[in-house]
C-alpha cells in the first residue's frame, strides 16, 4: 500500500524538499502553501504522476482558514502529518527590545500555529500507527543553550517542543507518534538569511536524512527529539 503524507508550508525550502524527498520515494503528498504563494515549484514535484501529488491552501497563523482546509482534504487519510511551517523571525533576535508584533509573529509561525492545526489534525491519520512530525531546531534545547542569544528563535522551537510533547501525552492511548526532527542548517533561503551567510550542509542532505528519520520512527509510539542524522537531542 502506497504511503500517504501532509506536508504543512511545502512550496519552498525544506518543505518543498520534503515534498520531492517523499514523492521520490512513492509516497502520496499533499503539500500546502499559503493562499498567494508560488506553487510552481510545489507543482512540478508531481510532474511523473501527477495523481500522487496534491496542492492545498492553510495559513497556521489563520485559525478561520481551518474550516476550509479540512473540507478541502475530503476523506483523505495521512500516515504522516508534518508541520513545517517557521520564520526566523526579527533580525535583532532580543527578547529585550521585540515588540509585541515579533512576538506574536515567530510564537504564532513556528508554535502555536502548528499545534493548533495540528491538533485538528488528529483524526486525519491513519488509524494504525499514526505519526505527526514537526520542524523543530537544536536552537529549542534548553539543555543546549550554554551560549544564549537567538532568543526569539529559540523561545519559539522551546515551545513548539513543549507543546508536541503534550500533544504526544494527550494522545497516547492512540499510539501517536510525534516526532521533532532538526534538519540541520541547510542551504534555504531561511537557513543562509537570504545569503548572508553560510549554511553547514546543503537542502538535499537535510530532506534525506530528514525523510529517513521520519521513515525509521513512523508508528513506534514514541516522542523523541531528533536532527536528520537520527541523533537524539536532549529537551
Amino acid at each position: 500500500m502506497t504511503r500517504s503524507i501532509l506536508i504543512v508550508a511545502a512550496e519552498r525550502g525544506l518543505g518543498l524538499g520534503l515534498a520531492r524527498q517523499f514523492f521520490e520515494r512513492g509516497w502520496h503528498v499533499v503539500g500546502t502553501a499559503r493562499r498567494g504563494a508560488d506553487v510552481a515549484g510545489l507543482r512540478e514535484v508531481g510532474n511523473a504522476d501527477s495523481r500522487r501529488l496534491t496542492v492545498a491552501t492553510i495559513d497556521v497563523t489563520r485559525p478561520d482558514e481551518i474550516p476550509a482546509f479540512l473540507l478541502s482534504l475530503g476523506s483523505r487519510r495521512f500516515d504522516v502529518a508534518f508541520l513545517n511551517s517557521g520564520i526566523w523571525g526579527a533580525m535583532h533576535q532580543s527578547a529585550a527590545v521585540a515588540t509585541n508584533q515579533e512576538v506574536t509573529d515567530i510564537m504564532m509561525t513556528n508554535a502555536f500555529g502548528p499545534i493548533r492545526l495540528a491538533h485538528h489534525l488528529v483524526d486525519r491519520l491513519v488509524s494504525d500507527r499514526p505519526t505527526l512530525a514537526f520542524m523543530t531546531s537544536h536552537r529549542g534545547s534548553t539543555a543546549l543553550n550554554e551560549e544564549g542569544g537567538l532568543e526569539l528563535y529559540r523561545a519559539s522551537k522551546a515551545v513548539l517542543n513543549m507543546l508536541a510533547r503534550g500533544m504526544h501525552a494527550q494522545n497516547r492511548a492512540l499510539g501517536l507518534t510525534v516526532l521533532s526532527i532538526h534538519p540541520g542548517w541547510a542551504r534555504t533561503a531561511m537557513g543562509t538569511l537570504d545569503g548572508a551567510v553560510e549554511p553547514e550542509i546543503e537542502l538535499e542532505t537535510s530532506v534525506r536524512g530528514v525523510a529517513d528519520v521520519v521513515e525509521r520512527h513512523m508508528g513506534s509510539g514514541l516522542n523523541l527529539y531528533l536532527d536528520y542524522r537520527d541523533t537524539y537531542i536532549p529537551w
